[in-house]
């Protein structure tokens, strides 16, 4: 069972990996600049699931992954999540060549395995 991390310090870590500032956060969850970076900085863990949700939803990953995760699993699902948060931001037909790229080269290094 992955062990419980500290809420800010996922926030923070999904955030910087994804390239987003705290007032970029700010503006797509509809919360302050303040609240964000208090939640980031401190250990207060009082947060609604309706504010988790609007993190989340800002950062275009599941809140469970904000409560939840293992620093494994979280290392693994950064490079995943701004791999999805870059091709949600594409033109559509941009990032459909970009995905089937992508699915190319992981075929072709499952080929090699």
């Amino acid at each position: 069972m992955p062990e419980i991390l500290n809420i800010g310090e996922n926030i923070r870590a999904f955030r910087r990996s994804l390239g987003i500032t705290q007032e970029k956060l700010a503006e797509e969850s509809g919360l302050s600049v303040n609240f964000i970076s208090r939640l980031e900085r401190t250990s207060d863990q009082n947060v609604s699931i309706k504010t988790l949700n609007k993190i989340a939803h800002a950062m275009q990953i599941s809140t469970a992954q904000l409560v939840e995760d293992s620093q494994r699993d979280r290392e693994t699902s950064l490079s995943v999540n701004q791999l999805i948060y870059q091709l949600k931001s594409m033109d559509p037909q941009q990032a459909d060549k970009a995905a089937y790229a992508i699915l190319q080269l992981i075929d072709a290094i499952k080929d090699t395995q």
